[in-house]
């Protein structure tokens, strides 16, 4: 029988499967590393958002646990060059995947477990969402880490894996409220899996608990003096029915989203487990207790967040499903074993999905703007309006540019260009959120008044002063004539208008 390269391969990962992750998750760093780096022009929206409010180490922020910022600002303290945040989103990817072959590996034989995280290349959270890292990406990583640490407590009953889990739970908090599915469904399982109650006539679950508790305190302190500021900031965001219709719209339109990322995971999965049969569930036994514990995390999150959009009238963020997929393939293959005569193939489709997703990625990058002229962050001109707002803010008034703010004016027009300021300019400013102090905790208008501070926005079309609520903050600032900048791509496309305003220092 001859031989290739493939079945060589597949040799290889049958006998040394860990040697085998090892180097996917290895390429897998340097390919969604170096990729963005070379085909986006200019910092992702929320790798520049993450730059510019990450320094000022807040414990919390007007819409977001602060985490994945102070980790955007230790990494740009420690490299000093803005473009080291693109490992991190990659970093946090292979993460997951190493955390979820240590529970896999608990639980199924190697060949499976290698399988259930090669599989994962397949989800687009995985591949396309990668470069944007922000609090996404830290959740993606704590939440199979949290899964792992709360198996090996039920299973292994030790108090350590009870701390590590309930830590881990923290840290998701700590990046994510939709951390909040993953905790309901460990609670669930918790209550009503007939095993999994044993644990509540041990010390675990309430260790569990006091070490969540005592390592979110800080923000939770935050959340109750801030008068829960980011809850406030997702009821004004959330997409609210207001047709009956949206009743069944709804669920249908975030599941089919959901569908849609999941695809080429699908179909690795199937390849790999073709014509296999339904497995029976055995026997009470070890077998039959990780089954159910990998298939609650599969499919628990995301029937809560769906019953709860549900009960609320919301449409949930496509966004939303960032972590809870990390178990569905490893799920799907402990109901339907992958077929040992179907490992060829499948590293054939492996190896299609792992090229063409990152050819697909830098492809849109570079050639979108020839058939759609649609403004991107990747494209917008940062570092030249950072280096022409400084340049004149400094040849003004003297001085270095202290404050820079956005403004009301939708989400991405009104803070793009203040947060691109505060990133690639020499002086790293800090930001007024919006232009709106309340917002922006560590901003003391007093100082603001003494430094100056630039105000910077893209307008919406028919707009030519300062939007009203600048006007009210900020009566002082002047506002300068428009900056016109070239977008950052390969295609003819619309130039970047930025209106800009100056505050200017008082004596």
């Amino acid at each position: 029988m001859k031989t290739g390269p493939i079945e060589a391969a597949v040799a290889l990962a049958q006998r040394r499967p860990e040697r085998a992750l090892a180097l996917v998750l290895g390429l897998h760093l340097v390919v969604w590393t170096v990729l963005p780096i070379l085909v986006c022009r200019n910092l992702q929206l929320d790798l520049a958002e993450g730059l510019a409010l990450g320094k000022e180490w807040q414990l919390g922020y007007w819409k977001h646990p602060p985490l994945p910022w102070w980790i955007d600002d230790l990494a740009y303290r420690v490299a000093g060059d803005v473009r080291v945040v693109y490992v991190l989103g990659p970093l946090a990817a292979v993460a997951a995947m190493y955390a979820v072959w240590r529970l896999a590996r608990e639980v199924v034989e190697p060949i499976t477990a290698l399988v259930a995280v090669l599989a994962l290349e397949g989800i687009h959270f995985f591949n396309f969402s990668v470069p944007k890292f922000s609090h996404d990406h830290t959740l993606l990583v704590f939440w199979p880490f949290t899964a792992w640490f709360f198996y090996r407590a039920l299973t292994a009953r030790r108090w350590p894996d009870w701390i590590l889990a309930g830590f881990a739970l923290a840290l998701c908090f700590w990046s994510k409220y939709t951390a909040f599915t993953l905790a309901a469904t460990l609670g669930l399982f918790l209550l009503v899996d007939r095993e999994a109650r044993e644990a509540w006539a041990t010390p675990g679950p309430y260790l569990m608990a006091a070490t969540f508790l005592v390592a979110l305190a800080p923000h939770l302190w935050w959340l109750i003096e801030s008068g829960f500021q980011p809850f406030r900031y997702v009821e004004a965001r959330a997409v609210a029915a207001t047709r009956w219709h949206h009743v069944i719209t709804f669920p249908l339109q975030w599941t089919a989203g959901q569908i849609l990322f999941l695809l080429p995971a699908i179909g690795l999965v199937a390849v790999g487990a073709w014509r296999r049969p339904i497995a029976v569930e055995p026997a009470v036994d070890a077998a039959a207790f990780a089954r159910r514990y990998v298939t609650t995390l599969a499919l628990g999150p995301f029937t809560i967040t769906t019953v709860a959009a549900l009960v609320l009238g919301r449409l949930p963020v496509a966004l939303w499903g960032f972590p809870l997929w990390s178990f569905a393939p490893l799920a799907a293959l402990m109901w339907l074993a992958p077929d040992p005569r179907r490992c060829a193939p499948f590293a054939r489709a492996f190896i299609v999905v792992f090229l063409a997703m990152p050819l697909a990625y830098a492809a849109i990058e570079l050639f979108e703007p020839f058939w759609r002229d649609r403004p991107k962050a990747t494209q917008f001109p940062g570092k030249l309006l950072a280096e022409t707002i400084t340049r004149q803010w400094r040849q003004k008034t003297g001085r270095p540019l202290a404050y820079v703010g956005g403004a009301e004016v939708g989400t991405g027009p009104g803070e793009l260009g203040a947060n691109n300021v505060a990133a690639y300019s020499p002086d790293r400013p800090h930001v007024i959120v919006h232009g709106d102090p309340n917002l922006s905790a560590w901003i003391d208008m007093a100082e603001v008044e003494r430094s100056g501070a630039v105000l910077v926005w893209e307008p919406l079309p028919g707009d030519t002063g300062l939007p009203a609520n600048l006007r009210t903050t900020f009566p002082r600032a002047e506002l300068q004539p428009p900056l016109t900048l070239p977008r950052q791509t390969l295609g003819p496309v619309r130039p970047a208008i930025i209106h800009y305003a100056f505050v200017p220092p008082r004596p």
